[in-house]
Formats: C-alpha cells, sequence, structure tokens
C-alpha cells in the first residue's frame, strides 16, 4: 500500500486520555478553530517554533563565543585550509560563523563568481567558488549593497533568519499532515541536533530546509505551479532537487489511488510526469551554467573533483565506512538498520505522514546513501532529513513511555545541546590543523 490510501486520524497512534498527562493532551489535541481566531502571534504553531529556535540559536551563540577564544589565528597561506580572510587569534563569535566553507560564499558575495577557472600546476581545475549554489552568497551580497553592511554580519544574521522561517513552516506542514504532537518533536529534534549550529552559521542549511520544506507544503496544497518555482529556487540552492522526483511520484500514484485526479485525470497525470521530469532535469541546472558562464565543458564535475568529490554512486564508500567502523557486525549493524527502516516506511505508521512527507523520508535519505561523500559534511546533511524526527515521535508514544515522552524530549534538549556544542568545537572553531575533521 501507499502512503495516504489508508486514512487514518492524525491522533490514531495516541495513548487514550487517561494514560497521558493532562497539559500533554490539551497540547496535543488543540481545538483548531479557536486557534485559528485567536492574534497571529499568540497561536502555539507561530510562537512555539519560534521560542524552540530561539532558545537553540542562544545556546550556539554561548558555545560558539566561548570556544572562539580557543581559535588559532589564521593568517593567508596556512597549510591544511584555504583561508581567503586571515584572522587573529580568538576572533568571536563572527569569524567562527563565517569560516571553513563561509570563506567562498564571502567571496561570491563580494566579488561574484570567475569567468576562468583556476587551474593547477599540472592543468587540472582548482578549488574555486563554482562549486557553491548561488542562491544564499548571492542575497547576501545584495543585502550588503544594500545597507552597507559586511558580510560577516549579515551572513550569520541571514542564514540565521532564514531558520526562523524554516522551522514555522516545518512545524506547520507536520503538524496540519501528520498530528500536533509530532510536529512539536520534528521542531525540538530539528533545532537540537547536533549540526543545527550550520543554521546560524554562513552556511546553506536554514536555506535548503526551507526550499525542501516549501516544496512539500505546496505539493501538499496542490499548487503546482508555485512548486515548479520552488523547485527551480531549491536546484540554485542546494543540489538536492532530483530527491524530489520520487516525492512527486509518490504524490501523483496516491491521487490516482483514492480516484482523486480532478474533473480531468489525463491532464492531471500529463501534467504531475512533466513536474516530476522537471525537477529532474533542474539537477542539471546549475552544472550548465557553470559550463556556459566558464566556457569549459564538464566545468562543475571537474571543479568538484578539486575537492576529491566525484559526481558517481558511492555507496560502496558507505559500506567501507562500516567496515572501518566495526568490521563486519558493523555492516551488518548497517544493514539490519536499513532493514527497519524499510519496514517502519512500509508499515501504517508512516502512511500517516502523507505521500509529500512520506516521499522524502525515502528518497532523501537514499539520496544521501548513493549521492553523497562519506566527509563529516554527512553529518550537516542529515539536517534536510527532518521525517526522521517523526520516527522518534512514534517511538515516544509506545505505550510503555507515553507518559514520560515529555520528560524525553527534555532528554533530547539536553543532551543535543551538549552534542551542539561539541560540535560546534571540533567542526566550527579551528584549534589546530592537525584534527582530520572538516565541515
Amino acid at each position: 500500500m501507499l502512503p495516504g490510501v489508508t486514512v487514518t486520524s492524525a491522533s490514531a497512534d495516541a495513548p487514550s486520555r487517561r494514560s497521558e498527562p493532562r497539559l500533554g493532551h490539551r497540547l496535543e489535541h488543540p481545538d483548531r478553530e479557536e486557534e485559528a481566531r485567536t492574534p497571529f502571534w499568540r497561536r502555539f504553531p507561530v510562537w512555539f517554533p519560534f521560542a524552540v529556535y530561539a532558545v537553540s540559536r542562544l545556546v550556539v551563540w554561548v558555545a560558539a563565543t566561548y570556544l572562539s577564544r580557543f581559535q588559532i589565528p589564521l593568517p593567508i597561506g596556512t597549510a591544511n585550509i584555504r583561508i581567503f580572510y586571515p584572522s587573529p587569534a580568538d576572533p568571536g563569535y563572527l569569524a567562527v560563523m563565517t569560516g571553513w566553507d563561509g570563506q567562498w560564499y564571502r567571496v561570491i558575495a563580494e566579488q561574484g563568481y570567475p569567468a576562468v577557472l583556476p587551474r593547477v600546476g599540472w592543468g587540472g581545475i582548482d578549488m574555486n567558488p563554482w562549486a557553491f549554489f548561488p542562491v544564499f552568497p548571492m542575497s547576501v551580497g545584495l543585502i550588503m549593497t544594500v545597507t552597507g553592511l559586511p558580510f560577516a554580519l549579515v551572513a550569520p544574521l541571514l542564514s540565521t533568519a532564514i531558520g526562523f522561517a524554516a522551522m514555522h513552516l516545518l512545524f506547520k506542514l507536520v503538524d496540519q499532515a501528520v498530528g500536533r504532537w509530532e510536529a512539536i518533536v520534528a521542531v525540538v529534534a530539528t533545532c537540537f541536533f547536533i549540526a543545527s549550529p550550520a543554521f546560524s552559521a554562513s552556511y546553506t542549511e536554514s536555506t535548503a530546509l526551507l526550499g525542501v520544506v516549501t516544496v512539500l507544503w505546496l505539493l501538499r496544497r496542490r499548487s503546482y505551479g508555485w512548486v515548479a518555482v520552488a523547485l527551480l529556487v531549491l536546484s540554485l540552492s542546494r543540489n538536492v532537487v532530483i530527491a524530489m522526483v520520487p516525492v512527486i511520484i509518490a504524490h501523483a500514484v496516491v491521487r490516482w489511488r483514492q480516484g482523486d485526479e480532478g474533473a480531468h485525470p489525463t491532464r492531471f497525470r500529463v501534467g504531475m510526469a512533466a513536474l516530476a521530469a522537471y525537477a529532474g532535469a533542474l539537477t542539471w541546472l546549475w552544472p550548465t551554467i557553470v559550463s556556459i558562464a566558464t566556457d569549459t565543458p564538464n566545468a562543475y564535475n571537474d571543479t568538484m573533483l578539486a575537492w576529491n568529490i566525484e559526481t558517481k554512486i558511492k555507496l560502496y564508500l558507505w559500506w567501507n565506512l562500516l567496515n572501518d567502523y566495526g568490521g563486519v557486525l558493523a555492516q551488518v549493524a548497517g544493514v539490519l538498520g536499513v532493514a527497519a527502516f524499510a519496514w517502519f516506511m512500509l508499515s501504517k505508521h508512516s502512511w500517516r505522514w502523507g505521500p509529500e512527507i512520506w516521499g522524502w523520508a525515502g528518497a532523501y535519505p537514499a539520496y544521501i546513501i548513493l549521492v553523497t561523500s562519506t566527509t563529516p559534511s554527512r553529518v550537516r546533511y542529515a539536517l534536510l532529513a527532518f521525517p526522521m524526527t517523526l520516527v522518534i515521535a512514534w517511538f515516544l508514544q509506545l505505550r510503555w513511555w507515553a507518559r514520560y515522552r515529555y520528560w524525553a524530549l527534555l532528554a533530547i534538549v539536553v543532551v543535543g545541546a551538549a552534542l551542539m556544542w561539541w560540535w560546534t568545537e571540533h567542526y566550527l572553531v579551528i584549534e589546530n590543523l592537525t584534527d582530520d575533521l572538516y565541515p
């Protein structure tokens, strides 16, 4: 069966009222008509995700401000890392949040993309800004031009602000598609995920999350014209648009199975096929732009090779990584983990999510395993896999510990904050140049 074919209520798996705290029942079973009549800023779906995200940003600010005192001076010519904008020791919060790839985004924001690709001594293409998608850095550059503010201030602030919008829409999507409890868990677990400090750095995580959630939201609302626009923006924000093809197909198949194709079924099917093909074709939009702008065939792929990133199926890398971590036992555990997730995705527990979230829950993890490398960046990539938080929400509602689910959620916040501190220390702050840890 497919998600959406068997319709259940958003609270179908919830425990009975007698088995749950009274406050939890009120939070998870709101009077939505009454909620809609309250002022916008007093509505729970508005202030709650904002408040959770704000608290998580405060954790990031404290961590990065404190840990920045341990960052070493980074002059131009530093070994093992490209430094375009030198900084002293103890550079402060803003310098920490604009390091690493943030320097490449600063080059784009201030200077644009180069017309000629730089080359190394043996003739291959060197690292260059064309490896980075344009929506975030060009938006930063536009704001810098209008306001006169520096990149070090604009980029982290814009990334953080986009994160606020992403969390609001994420809560709204999950709340309406699945349920209030699931929306609460999705926002809390995402805000306090180990790599969530990236939402405040000059990275594209918040932009990409907003793009993904926007596409899913518009697709669920059947605003297909706007879906096409959102897909275009997403394709120029992060190289993940190909994972939207299975999502569109799942959406179309469920509407077909439910006999909900409208007055013109043939037109609907052709339109959905065209939209899926369009999403797939957008994968090659940025590489094509790079080749045309630089007058260099295969320029994007050759640029990525400068980072030792090959555009091919990389499943073998993950298999080898498991072997490096724990040998055959780790590989067996990996296979069992994938099998367990596949079982869950084929069960009624995930069908409740609707075809859009369900499709992304399956397509994006597959994309990570098949397409991305096993570098430490994979932790950041997982920020877009927000449906995994719905598995946590389901698990915490099992009858054995449902009464304590809010305490468990608090534990996620505490443990998440500690992991965010660790991630900031090891992936953003540069304490030495010997660790093999790159964001």
